[in-house]
C-alpha cells in the first residue's frame, strides 16, 4: 500500500513538509518537463522552498517534453493549468496569444534583477508584443563536447580545441581513422541533433528562415542554402558519416566521435560516464557570423489568479532564480551574469565554457505555429542530410508548405 509520501512522489509531486497541514497554506501547482537528472535537481529546489516558506507549498509534476505542451495548452482550455509552468522561449508566443500566460511586468518591481541582472538578448527574447511573459530561469546554450584522448591521439592539442573553420576541418580529418574492414570506425565529427546542428550553421552563414516581421518563409535563400549545402558536403566529402551509417551520440560516448555539438541539458550524462576523458568548449566559427542554437527555460504565470496566489507563485519563480546556481549543478546555465561570476560557477568547467557564446545565442523563430515550422524545418533537413534532395529543393518545397501555413494563420 502506498503512503502519501511515496504516491506524491511516484507521480513527480514535491510532498509536503513538516507536521500537519495548516489551512493558510496557499498551494502552487508547478509543471515542466524535467523528466531527466535535472527533475531530481529541481525537486531537491522545490522541497528546499517548502522548508523554507511554511505558508506555500509547490506541487511538482514532470512529464516528457513529447506530450508536455499539449497537455499543457488542453490544461489552459479547461482552465486547469497550473498556477506555474515552465515554457521554452520558442513557446512563449503560442501561449501568451492564447492567454494562458500573464504579463509579469507588473511584479518586477520587487525584482530589481530583471532589469540589473539578466543577460538583456535572453530577457528580450522572453518578451512577447511588448510585455515579458517568462522569467528566464537558464540558458541552455549549444556548445562543442570533444574528446581529449582522441585528440592527444591524433596530434591535436586537447588544450586548443578548433575555434574556426580551417581547424575544424583539420580536426576532423586527423581524427578521422579506418577499422579493420578498411571503412572509418572513428570520425572527427558527426550530426547529432539535426534541427540545431544545422540551425547553428544557418545563422553563422547569416541565414534566417524568415523575413524580419515573420510575414514570409525564406528558407529557399542563398545563405541558408550555402549553410546546409555546407552540412551536405561535410558527408559528401567523406568528413562526416552519413546518418543512417552511425549512432551519434552513443559513437561519441564510446569514445569513436572526436567532437559533436550538444546542448550543456546533455553534461549530466556525460559526467556520469567515468571512462570518458571529454571537454566543452563553444562551437567553432565556420563562417562569417558568432552564433549558436540556443533556447530557454522560462517560469510562467498562469493568467487570472487571485493575488494570493500571483504572490505565492511569483515568490517560488524569484526563489529559483535567486537559486540558479544550484540548477547550474544539474548541467545548466545561469541567466544571471552576476551568479556565473562566482568562484562556485568558474569551478563549473562546461557550464563556464558554453556560458562565453551567450551574447550571441540564436533562438528559434518564435511563431504561433513553431511545432508546424519545425516538422517542415526537419524534415528538409533531413531530406538533405541523408542526400535523398539538394538543399535547393527541401528548402523551396519548405518554404511553400510553410508559406501555406502563413496564409492560413492570417485568414481571419
Amino acid at each position: 500500500m502506498l503512503t502519501r509520501r511515496r504516491f506524491l512522489g511516484a507521480l513527480g509531486l514535491a510532498p509536503l513538509t513538516g507536521c500537519g497541514r495548516s489551512s493558510a497554506r496557499t498551494t502552487i501547482r508547478f509543471w515542466n518537463g524535467f523528466t531527466g537528472p535535472d527533475g531530481r535537481t529541481m525537486l531537491r529546489l522545490v522541497r528546499r522552498f517548502n522548508e523554507e516558506n511554511p505558508e506555500i507549498t509547490v506541487l511538482m509534476q514532470r512529464m516528457d517534453w513529447g506530450t508536455y505542451y499539449n497537455k499543457l495548452f488542453v490544461g489552459g482550455l479547461g482552465g486547469r493549468a497550473p498556477e506555474v509552468f515552465v515554457l521554452h522561449t520558442r513557446a512563449l508566443l503560442r501561449f501568451a496569444r492564447a492567454g494562458f500566460a500573464a504579463p509579469l511586468d507588473p511584479l518586477l518591481g520587487d525584482f530589481p534583477a530583471a532589469t540589473d541582472d539578466l543577460d538583456p538578448n535572453v530577457w528580450e527574447a522572453a518578451k512577447v508584443e511588448g510585455s515579458h511573459f517568462g522569467l528566464p530561469l537558464d540558458v541552455h546554450a549549444m556548445g562543442m563536447y570533444y574528446n581529449r584522448k582522441l585528440f592527444r591521439d591524433s596530434g591535436l592539442d586537447p588544450q586548443k580545441p578548433p575555434s574556426n573553420r580551417v581547424e575544424f576541418l583539420e580536426a576532423m580529418r586527423r581524427i578521422k581513422k579506418p577499422g579493420k574492414n578498411g571503412e572509418p570506425d572513428q570520425w572527427g565529427y558527426v550530426f547529432t541533433n539535426f534541427e540545431t546542428c544545422t540551425y547553428t550553421f544557418l545563422k553563422q552563414f547569416g541565414g534566417s528562415p524568415f523575413t524580419p516581421d515573420y510575414a514570409r518563409c525564406t528558407l529557399n535563400s542563398p545563405k541558408n542554402i550555402a549553410a546546409l549545402r555546407f552540412c551536405h558536403d561535410l558527408i559528401k566529402d567523406g568528413l562526416v558519416p552519413s546518418p543512417e551509417n552511425i549512432d551519434s551520440w552513443i559513437g561519441f560516448r564510446q569514445g569513436r566521435i572526436g567532437m559533436v555539438f550538444e546542448g550543456i541539458y546533455m553534461l549530466a550524462d556525460l559526467q556520469k560516464q567515468k571512462d570518458l576523458d571529454f571537454a566543452g568548449a563553444p562551437v567553432p566559427q565556420v563562417a562569417d557570423h558568432t552564433a549558436v542554437w540556443a533556447d530557454s527555460h522560462n517560469l510562467c504565470l498562469k493568467s487570472g489568479l487571485t493575488p494570493e496566489k500571483q504572490q505565492a507563485a511569483w515568490k517560488f519563480m524569484r526563489f529559483l532564480s535567486d537559486n540558479s546556481l544550484d540548477w547550474a549543478d544539474g548541467g545548466q546555465i545561469p541567466t544571471r551574469p552576476s551568479l556565473r561570476k562566482t568562484e562556485r560557477f568558474e569551478k563549473m568547467a562546461v557550464q563556464s565554457a558554453f556560458a562565453k557564446q551567450i551574447s550571441f545565442v540564436q533562438y528559434q523563430p518564435r511563431l504561433p505555429f513553431i511545432f508546424e515550422y519545425q516538422t517542415e524545418y526537419n524534415l528538409a533537413v533531413e531530406k538533405i542530410l541523408r542526400g535523398k534532395a539538394s538543399p535547393e529543393d527541401a528548402l523551396a518545397a519548405a518554404e511553400k508548405r510553410i508559406n501555406e501555413i502563413i496564409k492560413r494563420e492570417a485568414t481571419p
